[in-house]
């Protein structure tokens, strides 16, 4: 009994949907006239619902190439997408085209999951916690929320204590740092360089000059914390060098960032000088030359360790790490003899002794890479 009754709803249903898709068939095919005055044309024009959806869907389109907003083109496109399919399924000739359909409804897909993406990442960005939200309204309201949030949510928040050491002169450093709140005190052969203060990013290593470096680099200098309590935001430097790859909003604003933190850090220099810290000016300022120096060998150690392909890549963010830190010829290869290079091996991008490298990863990639990549770059 149970059985029956369970047909006779399916069955019902099955004609429900029948008679609607008959009903929604013959009202798009259904032949309407337009009433076109008879001075204008004596022949009478008529159109389906079906074709008014085919010359939406282009018009559509067509208005989608005139708009600057990505968003708001991917919706029109959405929409344009959709009333295809009315035309390719209550086609004026009878046959649903099942090809332009199945395309139509793979664009939708990708273009909806795009808009969605959108909304969900501004609805995280706006979950951000307070502290981060502060930093963020206070330092780096200039920043999309949305890169901001992807930015910060890779890195990991924690507490560094008064005393407590980040990183030691002349040790591998893998991770970049940002001071959420607090102080830290910058020594360099034991004795104070300068400060850092919120805001500041922490072992950079020529990121302000779009030195993309991934692994670990020499530390220049002995961090540690000055305040009782200093909130430091900490990033794996490889980690943090994949996202600004993919992101190129995310590299743009970094770089932007870098650069203001530069002249931040040289004003509070001067102003470490005129408080009476800096005991022997003329000894820090050597000191300061030999950091300076130190910090570029390290560099050039990192990016000679790869692959060639890897110091090819970055030639002209090593020129413009030059031009900014007044790195001349002499400093120059006194950095490169550091590394075990000379001149002639750097220009010709290789070291004779091939064991040298630490990274043998080509950097040249495959056919499947460039695919991958661009499937990421579609789907997101």
């Amino acid at each position: 009994m149970e059985t029956t009754a369970g047909q006779a709803v399916q069955q019902e249903k099955q004609v429900l949907r029948q008679s609607f898709r008959e009903f929604l068939e013959e009202a798009l095919k259904k032949p309407r006239t337009v009433p076109i005055p008879r001075w204008v044309t004596p022949k009478h024009v008529t159109f389906t619902l079906a074709e008014a959806f085919g010359h939406s869907s282009f018009v559509l389109v067509a208005f989608s190439y005139a708009v600057d907003d990505y968003l708001m083109l991917r919706m029109i496109a959405v929409a344009g997408s959709s009333a295809m399919l009315f035309f390719a399924y209550f086609h004026p000739h009878g046959r649903v085209l099942w090809l332009p359909f199945k395309w139509n409804c793979l664009f939708i897909a990708i273009n909806s999951y795009r808009v969605g993406k959108v909304y969900w990442n501004r609805y995280l960005a706006e979950k951000l916690s307070p502290e981060l939200m502060e930093l963020r309204k206070n330092s780096f309201y200039l920043m999309d929320p949305v890169d901001y949030a992807r930015f910060v949510t890779l890195g990991t928040m924690h507490d560094v204590k008064c005393g407590e050491v980040l990183t030691s002169q002349g040790e591998p450093n893998g991770y970049i740092r940002l001071v959420v709140d607090g102080e830290l005190r910058v020594l360099r052969e034991g004795k104070l360089a300068y400060k850092l203060g919120t805001a500041n990013f922490v072992s950079e290593s020529g990121l302000h000059a779009g030195l993309l470096l991934k692994g670990e680099v020499e530390s220049c200098c002995t961090i540690v914390g000055e305040a009782e309590t200093t909130r430091v935001l900490t990033w794996d430097r490889t980690e943090l060098m994949d996202l600004m790859e993919k992101y190129p909003g995310i590299r743009s604003w970094v770089k932007t960032s870098l650069s203001w933190d530069i002249v931040r850090k040289l004003k509070e220099q001067r102003a470490l000088q005129a408080s009476g810290e800096i005991e022997d000016p003329d000894e820090w300022t050597e000191r300061r030359n030999r950091q300076t120096q130190h910090r570029y060998a390290a560099i050039l150690k990192n990016i000679l360790s790869h692959h060639p392909q890897y110091l090819k890549d970055r030639r002209k963010q090593i020129q413009k790490y030059q031009m900014i830190h007044s790195i001349d010829e002499e400093k120059h290869e006194a950095a490169l003899r550091e590394c075990g290079w000379t001149r002639e091996e750097f220009e010709a991008g290789e070291r004779k002794d091939s064991q040298y490298y630490t990274n043998d990863d080509d950097e040249r990639h495959d056919f499947r890479w460039y695919f991958t990549t661009a499937l990421l770059r579609v789907f997101g």
